[in-house]
């Protein structure tokens, strides 16, 4: 399950730097950070490019490729990486009942390494 988020120095869409300081990355904003064991049981190392599949109601899959694998403290089966980049894995249909907004914090993935 994967969530996007915004970055340290970023409002809204608008991306000031590819600084994070509240997670401690640098220089980098096409990442996903991993639980270190989900990252081990698909064979992936620190910064491992991989590519990232998400899957809509609708059947519809979409994928990016060439993203980072980035360790980090979040529970086993859960993901998270930055908004505008991910944006593409948040199908247009997939949208909360309660509040009539994209589903950007629920987002089933499947993760692979590239080739």
């Amino acid at each position: 399950m994967m969530s996007t988020m915004r970055s340290h120095d970023q409002f809204n869409t608008t991306v000031y730097s590819d600084n994070d300081r509240y997670r401690g990355v640098k220089n980098l904003r096409t990442l996903l950070l991993m639980n270190e064991e989900d990252m081990r049981s698909r064979g992936l190392e620190q910064f491992a490019l991989i590519d990232i599949s998400s899957y809509a109601k609708d059947g519809t899959e979409r994928t990016v490729k060439g993203f980072r694998a980035v360790k980090y403290n979040i529970p086993k089966g859960s993901a998270s990486g930055y908004m505008p980049e991910l944006n593409a894995l948040c199908p247009i249909g997939d949208f909360s009942e309660q509040s009539d907004q994209p589903l950007m914090k629920q987002i089933i993935i499947d993760v692979k390494a590239s080739r």
